[in-house]
């Protein structure tokens, strides 16, 4: 494949996404896997000349070094889930596919796995291919179409394609129609968030933010109470912007990941 367009050029960032996502679609076919099960990264890997090994790593997730037409994809060993492990993996091998270009050698943090068009470019594109390869589009399309944003849904699809709850939620929001949105917290503050097309057309979520108690994220940080499920929001207690003149609320349901700390939220409208 030709290098992927560079940041010189501008390119829509759908565009981006569209390609990243279809280049990892592109595999799929080219290697005839037809379920998660055939995915198995380290193969596919050798397959395109790169070894993947695993070791300690400082301040970054994973790591890749080019030479020529061979590469080298190591992994940190204490990553401690297989899905984001994974989703590592292929965060290196959409650069290998789609980065030929930019440079021999790419250290990618854990910021960098989750970060956006608008922050990271290549880190970006990335992102979308790993998404796409873990969670191919007609497979993932096929299990979530017609189906509303839950914690159930969401883990359910982390399960079935070998995937983190992170990065299921973040390919469930970017493929969605539907105005929804990921929100990660920790210490009581928004970290990041990630919205559908729709979501982001109409509202706006300030990434620092203390969230207010009267959020269900904010007040499980608070000491109040745990999650029990959906629960109706106030949209003004998470949103900058207000929503459509027929709705005042959001849906939003909670996950607690205590090993680090956070909560993941998951908005959606009634």
């Amino acid at each position: 494949m030709t290098p992927f367009p560079g940041t010189k050029k501008m390119i829509s960032l759908e565009f981006r996404k569209i390609m990243a996502i279809g280049e990892a679609d592109r595999l799929w076919e080219l290697f005839g896997f037809s379920s998660p099960r055939d995915l198995v990264l380290e193969d596919l890997a050798l397959a395109r000349g790169v070894v993947v090994t695993e070791g300690p790593l400082d301040r970054m997730e994973a790591r890749l070094v080019r030479q020529g037409t061979r590469g080298l994809i190591r992994v940190k060993s204490n990553i401690p889930e297989i899905g984001r492990k994974r989703f590592a993996i292929a965060h290196e091998l959409g650069h290998w596919e789609l980065h030929q270009g930019v440079s021999q050698l790419l250290a990618c943090t854990e910021d960098d796995m989750v970060a956006s068009c608008k922050t990271s470019v290549p880190e970006a594109e990335a992102n979308y291919f790993a998404s796409g390869l873990l969670m191919p589009t007609r497979l993932f399309t096929a299990r979530t179409g017609g189906t509303s944003l839950s914690v159930a849904l969401i883990s359910e699809l982390a399960n079935h394609f070998g995937a983190s709850f992170t990065a299921a939620a973040m390919r469930y929001v970017d493929a969605s129609p539907e105005a929804c949105a990921l929100v990660v917290s920790s210490a009581g503050r928004v970290q990041w968030w990630r919205g559908s097309k729709d979501f982001e057309d109409q509202f706006w979520i300030s990434a620092g933010a203390v969230l207010p108690s009267s959020t269900v994220a904010g007040s499980v940080f608070k000491g109040g109470r745990r999650p029990v499920g959906p629960e109706k929001v106030d949209i003004s207690a998470w949103s900058e912007r207000g929503g459509t003149e027929d709705e005042d609320v959001f849906i939003e349901e909670c996950l607690i990941q205590e090993r680090y700390g956070q909560i993941l939220s998951l908005l959606r409208l009634p």
